[in-house]
């Protein structure tokens, strides 16, 4: 009788956080350990911002940010990811928690919102009633289908404008690795990429508090 071969196949999942600012690099980086209730567990952002940073935030989105999508292919489909929509939410709840005071503006354009920190634009009366102006842009959104693998990044930049014309830029980059029978999806995947992005952006702007003080 021929022995009987038993395969365990173990499926990892990882996940990585880092940010980055103009003038150093800072990175953060996080392992979910294997069991399926770490695997879709959501990021906690109030782990950040205690206490909050005393400055009143306006964040403007842009509507090409909202509505942005990633489509990749699984398994010989493909899935279509509203990643703009769930980013503006999750900053929405980031950034409540990071500083003081947080309000949102829909605007039309990246370029619409540029405009309104002109001293001469028609809306810059109220912009400037704020302590810093937030634009938000993806940098890059991939995802990868690999050898029994499915992978996702993303890098976010946030501008952070002054109310005396000098500006902080911060990026954040989250990536993730499922096996593809692992008991998570590409959409529970991609979710949590965005979370580590931004949990990577909350990081940055904690590492460089002073300097949204002065």
């Amino acid at each position: 009788m021929k022995p009987i071969k038993i395969v365990v196949i173990f499926f990892l999942f990882f996940t990585i956080g880092c940010a980055s600012m103009t003038d150093s690099d800072q990175r953060i980086s996080r392992r979910s350990a294997d069991s399926p209730e770490n695997i879709l567990t959501p990021v906690d952002y109030s782990q950040f911002g205690r206490p909050p940073i005393p400055v009143k935030i306006l964040l403007l989105i842009p509507s090409e940010f909202e509505r942005y999508e990633h489509v990749s292919n699984y398994d010989g489909s493909s899935l279509r990811h509203r990643i703009g929509r769930d980013a503006e939410l999750e900053m929405r709840d980031a950034f409540g928690i990071e500083f003081a005071r947080v309000e949102v503006w829909p605007v039309r354009s990246e370029a619409r919102a540029t405009e309104m920190l002109s001293p001469r634009d028609t809306e810059n009366t109220h912009v400037r009633a704020y302590d810093y102006v937030a634009i938000p842009k993806f940098l890059r959104v991939d995802s990868q289908e690999g050898n029994e693998k499915y992978g996702f990044e993303i890098d976010l930049q946030v501008e952070f404008n002054a109310k005396n014309g000098s500006s902080i830029t911060i990026k954040g980059h989250g990536e993730s690795m499922i096996g593809k029978y692992a008991l998570s999806t590409p959409e529970k995947g991609a979710s949590l990429t965005l979370q580590y992005a931004i949990s990577a952006l909350l990081d940055g702007i904690e590492k460089r508090r002073n300097l949204f003080v002065h």
